[in-house]
């Protein structure tokens, strides 16, 4: 094998995929910390490049940041598709498995790392959940089968809750009907979504992705700012609300992808 060795962001299903298959690899992987503690999603990108990467960079190796180090330094290779510039922003639903980060790091693995790795169903799952999970479930992703995506997206949902199945789809139909009875936001002239600011909805974007339906969500960040988010959006939607609803409400540090259809921002402290 090759001198090689991945740094890994915040965890989520699919970072958990990405470390499972460097795992079953051997393939040498880092967690970026800030402060001594892994990153989380709000500082991934202010964590700095961990001692042993920069090591394995300066004899020579390969280095590859998957979702954190927001100055990257030279001779690393960035796998991301959250951030313009990123090798998977902006890409189609149509492209997920080469725009998505579990994707791009399967490439990197098979450009002389190890041999026999390749996308498998499961792995396709993964990757279309993460990259553009309300176009997954419209069936606008090639391999994956929505019913097939939902049978599975319970499934791991509950093991990476840590509670069962039955429960978890509870709150799926609680989420589905909150979502029916929401009002409407207009997030510029004649561009709608469901606002559920108001309200903590357990699963909700399982449940806007499965219905197609674009919501607001407000979630308080580990930083203690509130996260205002726009969910399973239309390119339509997720720019009306990057670029008119946003600056109306006088958000900050917005962020989100219109052709992965997400985007949030955050209410600025008092």
């Amino acid at each position: 094998m090759q001198d090689v060795m991945f740094v890994l962001g915040a965890v989520d299903p699919e970072m958990q995929a990405i470390e499972n298959l460097l795992a079953a690899h051997g393939v040498p992987c880092v967690r970026a910390t800030v402060d001594g503690k892994r990153v989380y999603p709000a500082n991934a990108y202010a964590a700095g490049l961990p001692a042993a990467a920069a090591a394995v960079r300066d004899r020579g190796g390969r280095v590859y940041l998957v979702e954190c180090v927001g100055q990257a330094p030279a001779g690393v290779v960035r796998i991301d598709h959250h951030h313009a510039g990123d090798p998977g922003f902006g890409r189609p639903p149509s492209e997920y498995w080469a725009a998505s980060s579990l994707g791009q790091t399967v490439a990197a693995l098979a450009d002389g790392i190890v041999d026999g790795v390749a996308a498998t169903p499961v792995l396709r799952m993964v990757a279309a959940a993460d990259h553009c999970l309300g176009a997954a479930y419209c069936g606008e992703c090639p391999g994956v089968e929505p019913d097939a995506l939902m049978r599975w997206h319970v499934a791991s949902r509950a093991q990476f809750e840590k509670r069962s199945e039955a429960a978890l789809l509870r709150d799926v139909d609680a989420a589905r009907q909150a979502l029916r009875d929401a009002v409407r936001v207009e997030l510029a002239p004649g561009v709608f979504a469901a606002d559920l600011r108001d309200r903590f909805v357990p699963e909700l974007p399982l449940a806007a992705a499965r219905d197609g339906q674009c919501c607001l969500s407000a979630v308080k960040a580990r930083d203690g700012r509130t996260k205002v988010g726009c969910l399973v959006g239309s390119p339509a939607q997720v720019s009306a609300f990057i670029d008119t609803w946003v600056p109306a409400h006088q958000l900050v540090d917005v962020y989100g992808d219109s052709a992965r259809g997400f985007a949030g921002a955050y209410r600025p402290r008092a």
